[in-house]
């Protein structure tokens, strides 16, 4: 985000520090799957959690225990199989 001196000053990086996900997870307004991991150390799940709980919508939420900042295979599959099934295409 912050790659080249138009970008990187202080100013720029203290105000980046007031868009946190909540504000904008407030917004949502359509059903949603969210699936992430436990030992999760870029977005540890109390973050996660903090955003889907503001979610004005239908919601799904899928929490691998021994995941962290990637997903299985398993996970993938489940976030599409619910996408075809909301769209009417399984």
């Amino acid at each position: 985000m912050f790659r080249d001196d138009f970008t990187n000053t202080t100013a720029k990086v203290e105000t980046s520090k007031y868009y946190d996900v909540v504000n904008f997870a407030r917004q949502v307004k359509v059903p949603g799957y969210y699936s992430f991991g436990f030992n999760d150390n870029v977005c540890p799940p109390t973050t996660i959690y903090s955003a889907i709980n503001v979610v004005n919508a239908s919601k799904e939420i899928e929490l691998f225990h021994d995941a962290a900042h990637w997903q299985y295979p398993e996970q993938s599959q489940a976030a599409k199989d619910w996408m075809y099934e909301k769209l009417g295409v399984r």
